[in-house]
Protein backbone atom coordinates (compact mmCIF):
# COMPACT_ATOMS: atom_id res chain seq x y z
CA UNK A 1 0.00 0.00 0.00
CA UNK A 2 1.66 3.27 -1.12
CA UNK A 3 1.48 5.99 1.52
CA UNK A 4 1.00 9.71 0.83
CA UNK A 5 4.10 11.88 1.05
CA UNK A 6 4.63 13.19 4.58
CA UNK A 7 3.47 16.81 4.69
CA UNK A 8 5.91 19.60 5.53
CA UNK A 9 4.52 22.07 8.05
CA UNK A 10 6.64 23.83 10.65
CA UNK A 11 3.54 24.63 12.71
CA UNK A 12 2.80 20.93 13.25
CA UNK A 13 4.51 18.50 15.59
CA UNK A 14 5.77 15.27 14.05
CA UNK A 15 2.71 13.44 15.40
CA UNK A 16 0.43 16.04 13.79
CA UNK A 17 2.25 15.76 10.47
CA UNK A 18 1.82 11.99 10.41
CA UNK A 19 -1.81 12.31 11.55
CA UNK A 20 -2.81 14.84 8.88
CA UNK A 21 -0.90 12.99 6.15
CA UNK A 22 -2.62 9.68 6.87
CA UNK A 23 -6.00 11.34 7.34
CA UNK A 24 -5.74 13.06 3.97
CA UNK A 25 -4.78 9.72 2.44
CA UNK A 26 -7.94 8.17 3.89
CA UNK A 27 -10.13 11.06 2.73
CA UNK A 28 -8.72 10.92 -0.81
CA UNK A 29 -9.10 7.12 -0.85
CA UNK A 30 -5.38 6.74 -1.53
CA UNK A 31 -5.51 4.69 1.67
CA UNK A 32 -8.54 2.50 1.11
CA UNK A 33 -11.15 1.03 3.46
CA UNK A 34 -9.91 -2.20 5.11
CA UNK A 35 -6.25 -1.27 4.51
CA UNK A 36 -4.10 -2.02 7.56
CA UNK A 37 -1.84 0.69 8.95
CA UNK A 38 1.23 -0.92 10.48
CA UNK A 39 3.26 1.25 12.85
CA UNK A 40 6.65 -0.16 11.85
CA UNK A 41 5.97 0.15 8.12
CA UNK A 42 4.78 3.75 8.42
CA UNK A 43 7.71 4.73 10.64
CA UNK A 44 10.15 3.25 8.12
CA UNK A 45 8.44 4.92 5.15
CA UNK A 46 8.51 8.36 6.79
CA UNK A 47 11.90 7.98 8.45
CA UNK A 48 10.54 8.67 11.93
CA UNK A 49 10.38 6.77 15.21
CA UNK A 50 7.42 4.57 16.10
CA UNK A 51 6.15 6.93 18.84
CA UNK A 52 4.68 9.73 16.65
CA UNK A 53 3.17 7.11 14.34
CA UNK A 54 1.55 5.30 17.27
CA UNK A 55 0.18 8.61 18.62
CA UNK A 56 -1.16 9.57 15.18
CA UNK A 57 -2.95 6.23 14.80
CA UNK A 58 -4.55 6.68 18.22
CA UNK A 59 -5.92 10.05 17.10
CA UNK A 60 -7.22 8.57 13.85
CA UNK A 61 -8.95 5.77 15.74
CA UNK A 62 -10.47 8.30 18.14
CA UNK A 63 -11.97 10.23 15.21
CA UNK A 64 -13.42 7.05 13.73
CA UNK A 65 -11.10 6.64 10.74
CA UNK A 66 -9.50 3.45 12.07
CA UNK A 67 -10.76 0.43 13.97
CA UNK A 68 -9.00 -2.33 15.86
CA UNK A 69 -8.99 -5.78 14.32
CA UNK A 70 -7.66 -7.72 17.26
CA UNK A 71 -4.06 -8.85 16.97
CA UNK A 72 -3.76 -7.78 13.33
CA UNK A 73 -3.77 -4.13 14.34
CA UNK A 74 -5.62 -1.09 13.05
CA UNK A 75 -7.39 -0.92 9.71
CA UNK A 76 -9.26 1.83 7.88
CA UNK A 77 -12.96 1.76 8.63
CA UNK A 78 -15.49 1.00 5.91
CA UNK A 79 -18.03 3.83 5.43
CA UNK A 80 -21.52 2.65 6.31
CA UNK A 81 -24.97 4.07 5.68
CA UNK A 82 -25.68 3.87 9.43
CA UNK A 83 -22.72 6.10 10.22
CA UNK A 84 -23.71 8.61 7.54
CA UNK A 85 -27.26 8.77 8.87
CA UNK A 86 -25.86 9.52 12.32
CA UNK A 87 -23.71 12.25 10.81
CA UNK A 88 -26.79 13.64 9.04
CA UNK A 89 -28.70 14.16 12.27
CA UNK A 90 -25.85 15.97 13.99
CA UNK A 91 -24.84 18.00 10.95
CA UNK A 92 -28.39 19.14 10.19
CA UNK A 93 -28.88 20.33 13.77
CA UNK A 94 -25.55 22.16 13.94
CA UNK A 95 -25.66 23.77 10.51
CA UNK A 96 -29.28 24.78 10.90
CA UNK A 97 -28.37 26.49 14.17
CA UNK A 98 -25.38 28.20 12.56
CA UNK A 99 -27.28 29.66 9.63
CA UNK A 100 -30.07 30.95 11.88
CA UNK A 101 -27.61 32.64 14.21
CA UNK A 102 -25.30 33.98 11.53
CA UNK A 103 -27.86 35.44 9.09
CA UNK A 104 -28.29 38.74 11.02
CA UNK A 105 -24.49 39.09 11.23
CA UNK A 106 -23.77 38.92 7.51
CA UNK A 107 -22.78 42.15 5.75
CA UNK A 108 -22.49 42.89 2.03
CA UNK A 109 -18.89 41.70 1.91
CA UNK A 110 -19.87 38.37 3.48
CA UNK A 111 -22.71 37.87 1.03
CA UNK A 112 -20.44 38.69 -1.91
CA UNK A 113 -17.87 36.18 -0.67
CA UNK A 114 -20.51 33.48 -0.27
CA UNK A 115 -21.85 34.21 -3.74
CA UNK A 116 -18.33 33.93 -5.16
CA UNK A 117 -17.87 30.52 -3.50
CA UNK A 118 -21.12 29.24 -5.00
CA UNK A 119 -20.24 30.64 -8.43
CA UNK A 120 -16.90 28.83 -8.30
CA UNK A 121 -18.66 25.65 -7.17
CA UNK A 122 -21.07 25.86 -10.11
CA UNK A 123 -18.19 26.31 -12.55
CA UNK A 124 -16.39 23.30 -11.07
CA UNK A 125 -19.53 21.18 -11.39
CA UNK A 126 -20.02 22.24 -15.02
CA UNK A 127 -16.36 21.41 -15.70
CA UNK A 128 -16.79 18.06 -13.89
CA UNK A 129 -13.99 19.13 -11.55
CA UNK A 130 -14.93 16.89 -8.64
CA UNK A 131 -12.28 18.00 -6.16
CA UNK A 132 -12.89 21.74 -6.63
CA UNK A 133 -16.65 21.27 -6.60
CA UNK A 134 -16.53 19.54 -3.23
CA UNK A 135 -14.01 22.03 -1.89
CA UNK A 136 -16.02 25.15 -2.71
CA UNK A 137 -19.23 23.57 -1.45
CA UNK A 138 -17.59 22.71 1.87
CA UNK A 139 -16.10 26.21 2.14
CA UNK A 140 -19.63 27.67 1.92
CA UNK A 141 -20.60 25.77 5.08
CA UNK A 142 -17.32 26.47 6.89
CA UNK A 143 -17.49 30.19 6.09
CA UNK A 144 -20.79 30.49 7.93
CA UNK A 145 -19.43 28.70 10.98
CA UNK A 146 -16.32 30.90 10.99
CA UNK A 147 -18.43 34.04 10.77
CA UNK A 148 -20.35 32.98 13.86
CA UNK A 149 -17.05 32.94 15.73
CA UNK A 150 -17.55 29.73 17.70
CA UNK A 151 -14.28 27.83 17.17
CA UNK A 152 -15.46 24.61 18.78
CA UNK A 153 -18.60 24.58 16.65
CA UNK A 154 -16.55 25.24 13.51
CA UNK A 155 -14.23 22.33 14.29
CA UNK A 156 -17.14 19.96 14.87
CA UNK A 157 -18.71 20.95 11.54
CA UNK A 158 -15.35 20.47 9.77
CA UNK A 159 -15.08 16.95 11.20
CA UNK A 160 -18.58 16.11 9.99
CA UNK A 161 -17.79 17.54 6.55
CA UNK A 162 -14.74 15.29 6.36
CA UNK A 163 -16.81 12.16 6.91
CA UNK A 164 -19.12 13.25 4.09
CA UNK A 165 -16.19 14.25 1.85
CA UNK A 166 -14.77 10.75 2.16
CA UNK A 167 -17.71 9.21 0.32
CA UNK A 168 -18.72 12.15 -1.88
CA UNK A 169 -16.79 10.67 -4.84
CA UNK A 170 -19.41 7.91 -4.89
CA UNK A 171 -22.20 10.33 -5.70
CA UNK A 172 -20.11 11.97 -8.45
CA UNK A 173 -19.52 8.54 -9.95
CA UNK A 174 -23.18 7.64 -9.60
CA UNK A 175 -24.88 10.69 -11.16
CA UNK A 176 -24.29 14.42 -11.59
CA UNK A 177 -27.97 15.39 -11.11
CA UNK A 178 -27.90 15.22 -7.27
CA UNK A 179 -24.75 17.37 -7.27
CA UNK A 180 -26.50 20.05 -9.33
CA UNK A 181 -29.55 19.88 -7.07
CA UNK A 182 -27.40 20.33 -3.96
CA UNK A 183 -25.70 23.32 -5.59
CA UNK A 184 -29.06 24.95 -6.36
CA UNK A 185 -30.07 24.44 -2.73
CA UNK A 186 -27.00 26.41 -1.66
CA UNK A 187 -28.23 29.33 -3.76
CA UNK A 188 -31.67 29.15 -2.13
CA UNK A 189 -30.05 29.30 1.31
CA UNK A 190 -27.96 32.30 0.25
CA UNK A 191 -31.05 34.08 -1.10
CA UNK A 192 -32.85 33.61 2.23
CA UNK A 193 -29.82 35.03 4.05
CA UNK A 194 -29.76 38.01 1.67
CA UNK A 195 -33.40 38.63 2.57
CA UNK A 196 -32.49 38.47 6.24
CA UNK A 197 -34.92 35.61 6.81
CA UNK A 198 -33.02 33.53 9.38
CA UNK A 199 -35.85 31.06 9.98
CA UNK A 200 -36.26 30.31 6.27
CA UNK A 201 -32.49 29.97 5.87
CA UNK A 202 -32.41 27.50 8.75
CA UNK A 203 -35.25 25.42 7.29
CA UNK A 204 -33.53 25.34 3.89
CA UNK A 205 -30.19 24.36 5.42
CA UNK A 206 -31.71 21.50 7.43
CA UNK A 207 -33.58 20.26 4.36
CA UNK A 208 -30.43 20.54 2.22
CA UNK A 209 -28.30 18.61 4.70
CA UNK A 210 -30.84 15.85 5.21
CA UNK A 211 -31.56 15.53 1.48
CA UNK A 212 -27.92 15.37 0.35
CA UNK A 213 -26.72 13.07 3.07
CA UNK A 214 -29.62 10.67 2.55
CA UNK A 215 -28.68 10.51 -1.13
CA UNK A 216 -25.16 9.56 -0.09
CA UNK A 217 -26.42 7.00 2.42
CA UNK A 218 -28.61 5.32 -0.20
CA UNK A 219 -25.79 5.13 -2.72
CA UNK A 220 -23.48 3.80 -0.02
CA UNK A 221 -26.05 1.18 0.97
CA UNK A 222 -26.25 0.01 -2.65
CA UNK A 223 -22.47 0.21 -3.15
Amino acid sequence: MPLPKLIENEDFSLTERVFHTLKQGILSLQIKPKDYLIIGDIAKEYGVSRTPVREALILLEREGWLESDGRRGLRVTVPSSDVILEVIEVQAALEGYVVRRVTPLLDEQDLEQLEQLLTQADKAINDMDEESGRDFGAKFHIYLAEKLGNKRLKEEIKKLEEHVARISPLIWDHAIAPIRTAASQHWQILEAMKEGDAIKAEELMVYHTMWYEKKLAKILHDW
